[in-house]
């Protein structure tokens, strides 16, 4: 992704402040089509925020912390917060209609198959990792 692409999503959604680093780096080395399932939805990470809006708006559910989607999977959605100011931001999951059921919060730590509190950069990592493991076992 080119430099002036990123800082057009920093404005648009970043009130003109860079990302963290981590995540700035990541958009410019791997761009919007990165192979990692980061932006499944494969219509870019400007429509993908538009639909994690979408979807908060119709699950009825509102989160007072600036936030930028990075995947989604089953309406829940991996994003950064963008008050942090960590370089390299934890990973969170928005899950609006789990959290308009009752069932799970909106906005929590992923858990289970995941490490609690993954930075943006671990994740990048397991990504690659898991990726170069599936590979390898199908040779």
């Amino acid at each position: 992704m080119l430099i002036s692409e990123i800082e057009e999503l920093e404005s648009k959604y970043n009130q003109g402040k860079e990302f963290p680093q981590a995540f700035r780096e990541f958009l410019f080395l791997a761009g919007e089509n990165n192979n990692f399932a980061f932006d499944d939805l494969g219509e870019g990470l400007d429509e993908l925020q538009n639909i994690a809006k979408e979807d908060m708006d119709f699950a009825g559910q509102k989160l007072d912390r600036p936030f930028f989607a990075f995947s989604v999977l089953d309406s829940m959605y991996s994003v950064i917060l963008l008050d942090e100011t960590e370089e390299d931001p934890k990973v969170y999951l928005l899950m609006p209609f789990l959290a308009k059921g009752g069932s799970e919060p909106l906005l929590k730590v992923p858990t289970g198959g995941f490490k609690e509190n993954y930075t943006f950069t671990e994740l990048v990592n397991e990504s690659i990792h898991r990726v170069k493991k599936q590979h390898f076992f199908l040779k």
